[in-house]
Parts: C-alpha cells; sequence; structure tokens
C-alpha cells in the first residue's frame, strides 16, 4: 500500500508539472506509469493464480506454470481504485494535485473504509479529510446509531440465514427441490444484511468524526430493473467503473471507428446500441472479476447480469406495447412489486454461482431445483429443521421484517430524522 501511495504521489506530480507547463505528452506518459504500476500490483497480487490457472488448462499438458505464493494486502482492490481514480481526475483537471504524501496517504487508507469501501473518490473527501472538526451531538449520536442497526443486520439477520443457507447447500442429497429456493432466497438477504450492515457500520464510524462517506446502498430489492437494481447495490463500485472505465471506452477513438462501421453496416440504431453494449460488457467482465478470480465470479455475477440488462433494453419497447395492450397500470403498487419480484429472482440466480465452489456445482444445483417438487416443505416444519432451531427461525423472519419496514420507511425520509423527531 505503501508503494502505490509513493507511485500515486509521484505520478500526480509528474501529471501537474507537465500539464502546467503545456506539455500532454509528457503527462499521458506520467499518468500511464502510475497506472500501470497500480493495476499490475492488483493483477500480480490478487488474480495472478486465476491466470496461470487458465495459461496451465489450455496449455493440454505441453506446460505447466507454478502458482505464485502471494498474499494480498488487505484493502488492495479498493484503495487501489481509488488511486487510479484520482491520477485521472487530476490528468482530466476534474481535481488539484495534492502534494502532500500524507494527506494522500489519508485519502487512500482511511481506515473505516478500507476493507470494504465504500469506493471513494479524491473531490468527494478532500474538503473533509484535510479540516478540523468540531465535537457534533447529532453526528455522534446518529453515527453510533447507524453502527447499531448495521451490527444489527450482520449478527441478528446475516449470521442466521448464513447457518440455514451452509447447511442446504452443504447436504443437497437431502436438501433439494425448493430448499434449494429457499437458500438461494436466504442468501440473497445473508448477503446483503452483511454487506450493507458492514456499510452502516463503516458509514456510521465515519459519521461520528463528522466525515461523511458515500451511501453504498439505497434499498436495491424495490427496483424495477436490473439496471436499476445495480444502480442501488454497491453504488460507488457501478459509479467508478461507469466513469472510469465505461465512458472513457465508448469516448476513445477505437470505439469511435466501431460504432461508424457499425452505422455503415447495420444502421443508425445498431451503432447506438452495439458499441454501448459492448461497453457494457467490459464493465461486467470486470465486476465477475473484481468478485474473484474465478469462472463462476465472472459468469454468475458478470455476464449473466450484463445478458439480463442487455435484455431488458432490447426489449423494453415490447414490454412497453403488451402492457398497453393489456391495460396494466404501470403506477400500481401490485405492478411494482411484480417488476421488484422479477428483478430479485434473476439476482438469485446469479447469487448461485456466487455462493457455489465452481461452475460445476452451481449448475447441479440449479438442476436440482427441478428434479424435485416438494412444496410440503412450506407447510410443515421442515424449513425450521435446517440449521437453527425453531426459536433462532422466528427471530430472523422477525428481523427479515423489520429490515423490510425500516428499508420502506427510508425510501421517503430518514429513520434516524424521524427518531431524533421524537
Amino acid at each position: 500500500m505503501i508503494a502505490a501511495i509513493i507511485v500515486t504521489t509521484t505520478s500526480a506530480r509528474g501529471i501537474h508539472k507537465a500539464l502546467t507547463v503545456g506539455k500532454d505528452r509528457n503527462a499521458r506518459i506520467f499518468l500511464a506509469i502510475g497506472l500501470f504500476i497500480n493495476i499490475v500490483m492488483l493483477a500480480l497480487l490478487k488474480y495472478a493464480n486465476f491466470f496461470i490457472d487458465n495459461v496451465n488448462r489450455f496449455s493440454f499438458g505441453r506446460f505447466h506454470l507454478s502458482f505464485l505464493q502471494l498474499a494480498a494486502p488487505i484493502g488492495i482492490s479498493f484503495y487501489t481504485l481509488q488511486l487510479v481514480g484520482y491520477l485521472l481526475d487530476v490528468y482530466w483537471g476534474i481535481v488539484e494535485y495534492q502534494p502532500s504524501f500524507l494527506k494522500t496517504a489519508l485519502f487512500a487508507a482511511y481506515y473505516p473504509q478500507l476493507t470494504s469501501g465504500p469506493i471513494s473518490r479524491y473531490s468527494q473527501l478532500k474538503d473533509q479529510l484535510y479540516v478540523g472538526h468540531q465535537f457534533s451531538w447529532k453526528n455522534v449520536t446518529f453515527g453510533l446509531q447507524r453502527m447499531m442497526w448495521g451490527i444489527f443486520k450482520k449478527l441478528v439477520v446475516s449470521e442466521r440465514a448464513g447457518m440455514i443457507v451452509d447447511t442446504i447447500y452443504g447436504d443437497t442429497a437431502t436438501y433439494d427441490g425448493l430448499y434449494i429456493v429457499w437458500a438461494a432466497v436466504l442468501f440473497m438477504m445473508q448477503l446483503y444484511a452483511d454487506f450493507s450492515g458492514c456499510m452502516d457500520i463503516i458509514i456510521g464510524a465515519s459519521e461520528c468524526y463528522g466525515i461523511m462517506l458515500p451511501e453504498n446502498f439505497r434499498t436495491p430489492f424495490f427496483s424495477r430493473s436490473v439496471q436499476e437494481y445495480w444502480q442501488r447495490w454497491h453504488i460507488t463500485l457501478g459509479a467508478w467503473l461507469k466513469d472510469y472505465v465505461m465512458f472513457p471506452i465508448l469516448r476513445s477513438n477505437t470505439w469511435r471507428g466501431l460504432t461508424k462501421n457499425v452505422k455503415r453496416l447495420f444502421g443508425k440504431k445498431a451503432a447506438k446500441q452495439i458499441p454501448a453494449y459492448l461497453g457494457m460488457l467490459c464493465v461486467w467482465l470486470l465486476i465477475g472479476l473484481w468478485h474473484g478470480g474465478a469462472w463462476k465470479y465472472v459468469i454468475g455475477e458478470g455476464l449473466w447480469f450484463w445478458c439480463v440488462i442487455v435484455l431488458e433494453q432490447l426489449f423494453a419497447p415490447v414490454s412497453k406495447k403488451v402492457t398497453k395492450r393489456l391495460s396494466i397500470n404501470t403506477d400500481a403498487f401490485s405492478w411494482h412489486v411484480f417488476q421488484s419480484l422479477r428483478v430479485f429472482i434473476c439476482v438469485c440466480i446469479g447469487n448461485i454461482f456466487f455462493r457455489l465452489g465452481s461452475l460445476k456445482e452451481a449448475f447441479a444445483v440449479i438442476k436440482l431445483i427441478f428434479q424435485h417438487w416438494n412444496p410440503e416443505i412450506f407447510f410443515c416444519a421442515g424449513l425450521s429443521h435446517p440449521g437453527i432451531g425453531r426459536k433462532n427461525y422466528v427471530v430472523l423472519l422477525i428481523g427479515l421484517l423489520v429490515m423490510l419496514v425500516v428499508s420502506a420507511l427510508q425510501e421517503e425520509k430518514s429513520v434516524r430524522e424521524r427518531l431524533a423527531e421524537q
């Protein structure tokens, strides 16, 4: 991490000096060096063995590369993206170059967000990190309340759901059919409670100091489309990839040339869609890799969601015509519930790949859903058996209900503000 901060500070200084005297070529060289070293460190420490494994597979026994025995620093993905974003912002003139090594280090390694995010921009934090903050009773009480809410999500909800999920997926010979569906639903709840709970603790801790970190979740299960879901889930990662990967790709000369060729061959509509979808593909492949160095992440968290979003956009005109022909009130609450349920199912399918050990195992478990039809488990004691007892099962269901109610209230107004008014 220290090496990354030194490289970033040096590169930013070089970019700043080169741009000041109008030497754009030198600025690009310093930018390229800074980006290259940061990205290579991330790739080497986190993804090297994934690429080595694939090279060995496709060599068909002609040679075998040894795996690297390297340990990645905690939070390397988060601080690397923050430093890369800072370098690009300096080059694009969005932010001023920060000459202080220690201040750059504070931005990269601000401890609450170091291990789990959110991925902050330099422009968001520079006016907060480098100034004094007076004690604020409201900040401390609101921060502690948010931390307690996060701990509730993680310990009361996520841990109990995780015990059921582990039991079902650990013994699919006993628990098949609709048990798998229930495990997929509960894993989605486990993942949300754990990750968003962690964000609540992080943002709450930072709020006690008067430093407001960007929100990373915004009631994702109320989304009406998969695209909207990803605008509400891990918000800072999606925004970072859109601003620093997708938009630069779409503005590049290569993509402009591609757009011209597509327009010449297939017309204006295709010229708008195909380059945009290919740019999205680059982003979704990176999202898959972000979650881990394995094909199950690339397929389940990357390609699957890319395909669903592309299909949503392609069939949007057809869907609009169908709803109009059937006289469906698209503003009705029931229609919103239907859309959110559809999104939830799509996300659960993708997360089966995320949860299980390999692609082969994920496909085998999905197959088990259709091999045994056992709806009776919902009308007897069957669901309360896996992993936890009946009392903990009731606590879990109450916890999920509380999360749902709070999320619905939060859509209209801050729950902490409501409490403060009392």
